[in-house]
């Protein structure tokens, strides 16, 4: 074979290598599922934490930026007929979980005057640990509450459902659900990026249905619905 056709197909090969190259680099890597053209901020759900990945495990979008980095500002104080105070800093939150990096604590009461509590805890790293020893299932009974109910139920989203553990809590006359779930700002579970642990409680002295109804549509305010994503 002459040698000039050597050299010809000799720049072929390494032509096609390189394009071979740069199809490899350039392709997609799956990830995090996409929220489409609006403005939805997308996060993790899970009811259980760095010790478990559950079946359960929910990317949830929301018309707000609920992830724990952009909180409190991001996360308006009138919620629909919900407005919200705050009710700042904590000394047994600030205790209890190690001086976490971020807090919000709020009370929304509604038209009607029934207040609902959210309590957003957050930290990286190691002390992020302390958000899964401190639970409502130990919080309550250490301060005295009966626990009449512990399950894990998704509340129902305009499409999908949140993943919660439900519990409810009895002491003398007074009686309240709590919602509760973590949530982290990406698909890694990374400690070094940090998770947060978030609690929705009403008061259920005049009846648990209507006290989860609330809830329920709380919930629907601050999320819109979950995306076909999965870890496995």
């Amino acid at each position: 074979m002459p040698r000039h056709t050597l050299r010809s197909l000799a720049l072929l090969a390494l032509l096609a290598l390189g394009a071979g190259a740069i199809w490899f680099e350039a392709r997609p890597r799956p990830g995090a599922p996409q929220a489409g053209s609006t403005a939805l901020q997308i996060v993790y759900v899970d009811w259980a934490g760095w010790y478990r990945v559950t079946p359960d495990e929910t990317a949830v979008i929301s018309r707000y930026d609920l992830r724990w980095t952009a909180l409190p500002a991001s996360l308006p104080l009138q919620l629909g007929p919900w407005q919200g105070t705050e009710l700042g800093t904590d000394e047994q939150i600030e205790t209890w979980f190690a001086g976490p990096d971020r807090v919000l604590r709020r009370r929304y009461v509604d038209a009607e005057g029934h207040p609902l509590w959210l309590t957003v805890i957050a930290s990286r790293g190691p002390k992020s640990f302390h958000l899964f020893e401190h639970t409502p299932h130990t919080c309550y009974p250490s301060a005295g509450w009966s626990s009449l109910a512990d399950e894990i139920l998704r509340v129902p989203l305009a499409s999908g459902g949140l993943p919660v553990r439900r519990g409810l809590f009895r002491r003398e006359g007074e009686q309240q659900v709590v919602y509760a779930w973590y949530q982290w700002d990406g698909p890694e579970r990374d400690a070094a990026q940090g998770v947060a642990s978030w609690r929705l409680v009403a008061d259920a002295t005049q009846g648990v249905t209507l006290a989860e109804a609330r809830l329920e549509g709380f919930l629907r305010l601050l999320f819109e619905g979950t995306l076909p994503w999965h870890r496995f």
